[in-house]
């Protein structure tokens, strides 16, 4: 095998050549100085920047004093010389200077901190000049403060946290006026078992006044608790509802809890065979206002509620008084409501959604001349509470002396059930078991039927199943009927003294889009007071003020 030559010797300075290139730079001068002092002098410019930066740059920036705000109660708004800065507990800059420090919270008087800031410039990246401020927030309006805490529940009953705030609020400005109606009213709109627990928390701050439940205290818990059940002898199916489901059940398999329902459900037959028996019929001559029928409604006594399910949380049967009143034959017609325009222009569609009285479809179809041809008798839709309200104020200038010291307003939920029965007991529609002649839903239906459409009901009213949904006047709670005696005394028939705000109004009877099975007189229902849908109405009646 032959043997491989060797190369060509390579010289050491072509090895050079291909192991590494090597490259020599040269300083120049600069300004007269060497390379040397230069670079050194760049080094320390660039030291005494950063230098510069960490120790001194954000004191001259933000030349001032970190101010930590913490208000009692929390949740204060901090503004400096007027100009929002946070939300307390919080931590604001006060530039160096004479400032102004505002601490503000709805229904509270505010706090202000006035005087000369100062602040250092060194290091105060790493160290803060701090200063603190803890004002305690006093109450200055404390029947808005409970109303709005309220209204702030009702609206949102997934958050309960809101009412352990307002009594942890309220006692941290020692102000508890009011308190104890508020925890009274909020009792309306607990309806489960996690709200409850805040109720009653809630409850234990406002009997401790903000401190530790004491025995003292925890008897004049249980004492209030004791009046409540004494004044409304249903409360146990409230209990039932709200408490947690083990709990719920062991209430409910009790002894106790099966005689007290056998002795409601007794109680209840008697007072059903009882008010059949003296069923209540209409007497005097109807009135017509403005174009309207007004029909007399009899005093009585309204069992309230589903006498086809005695045990229902929504519709539990009680019995109310009720005085006479009067009650308009149909629902206020597109007509009428077109006078009330004329005379009150401010109740066009301008600015009322501005003003958050109607929604964008108040008076939907229409037009600055007034309803649609040809519309003139159907029942006027698309209107807010608010604006029946107004109507109902416009139409009280119009009574005629024969009804001095009355006043046209909407019904509450039992006026509205009362008429709406016409003197039956129980029936769930107008004229009785069945639904005959009443506005639902069928093929073909598009809208309402002009009023009047159905059969009168045995207090001559028409259209109180069907056609169109009414508003009452009543803030709708969701349990009302479980806070209710069997003694018809104990019964107000009115709750607006009870149940003062709300996030909805109660609407009753169903409209032209309902299914007939679905809704009958004693389904409650509720919508925001500025809504406006074409499947919604309102009659009016005619009664003295109630007290």
């Amino acid at each position: 095998m032959p043997k491989e030559r060797p190369g060509p010797p390579v010289s050491k300075s072509q090895k050079d050549v291909n192991d590494e290139i090597r490259v020599e730079v040269r300083l120049k001068a600069f300004l007269g100085m060497r390379p040397g002092v230069y670079l050194t002098v760049l080094y320390a410019l660039i030291v005494l920047a950063a230098l510069f930066f960490l120790l001194i740059y954000k004191g001259l920036r933000d030349q001032g004093t970190y101010l930590r705000v913490t208000t009692l109660p929390a949740g204060a708004a901090v503004t400096i010389d007027g100009q929002y800065a946070g939300s307390s507990p919080c931590e604001v800059l006060v530039k160096k200077g004479q400032r102004r420090v505002a601490a503000t919270r709805p229904f509270f008087q505010p706090a202000v901190l006035e005087g000369s800031f100062s602040g250092r410039v060194f290091g105060t990246l790493f160290v803060r000049p701090r200063r603190d401020w803890s004002p305690r927030l006093s109450v200055m309006d404390s029947r808005g403060l409970t109303a709005s805490a309220l209204q702030d529940f009702a609206s949102n009953p997934h958050i309960p946290e809101i009412l352990l705030q307002m009594a942890a609020a309220a006692y941290s400005s020692d102000s508890t006026e009011g308190l104890s109606n508020f925890m009274d009213r909020s009792k309306y709109f607990v309806t489960s078992s996690l709200q409850l627990k805040y109720f009653l928390t809630a409850a234990a701050t406002v009997e401790s006044h903000g401190g530790v439940l004491s025995p003292r205290s925890l008897v004049d818990l249980v004492q209030d608790f004791a009046a409540v059940n004494e004044r409304f002898n249903n409360l146990p199916f409230w209990l039932a509802l709200v408490l947690p489901e083990s709990a719920s059940r062991s209430l409910q398999s009790s002894a106790w809890y099966q005689d007290f329902v056998r002795k409601y459900l007794a109680d209840l037959q008697q007072q059903e065979t009882r008010l059949r028996s003296q069923a209540a019929s209409a007497t005097g001559p109807a009135l017509r206002i403005e174009g309207l029928v007004f029909r007399p409604i009899p005093a009585g006594t309204l069992l309230a509620g589903s006498l086809d399910d005695k045990t229902s949380a929504a519709h539990l049967p009680h019995p109310v008084p009720l005085s006479a009143f009067l009650a308009s034959e149909t629902e206020v017609p597109n007509r009428l409501y077109g006078q009330f325009i004329k005379s009150n222009p401010e109740w066009r569609k301008q600015s009322l959604e501005a003003k958050g009285l109607v929604d964008d479809a108040y008076l939907s179809g229409w037009t600055d001349e007034g309803h649609p041809a040809g519309e003139g008798e159907l029942p006027v839709t698309s209107v807010s509470y608010f604006a029946a309200q107004a109507f109902c104020r416009w139409l009280t200038s119009r009574l005629p002396t024969t009804l001095a010291g009355y006043e046209a307003r909407l019904p509450n939920e039992v006026e509205w059930e009362w008429a709406a029965r016409g003197g039956l007991v129980g029936n769930p529609y107008p004229l009785g078991a069945k639904p005959l002649t009443e506005v639902f839903f069928e093929p073909g239906i598009a809208g309402p039927r002009p009023i009047g459409a159905s059969s009168p009901n045995g207090y001559g009213l028409r259209d109180t199943a069907g056609n169109v949904w009414e508003w009452c006047s009543d803030w709708f709670s969701p349990v009302a009927y479980l806070f209710t005696s069997r003694d018809p005394a104990g019964n107000a028939s009115d709750r607006s003294a009870e149940i003062p705000y709300g996030a909805e109004k109660a609407v009753r009877g169903g409209s032209w889009a309902n299914e007939k099975e679905l809704v009958r007189l004693f389904t409650r229902a509720s919508q925001p007071p500025t809504w406006c849908t074409p499947y919604l109405g309102f009659r009016v009646v005619l009664a003295r003020p109630l007290p």
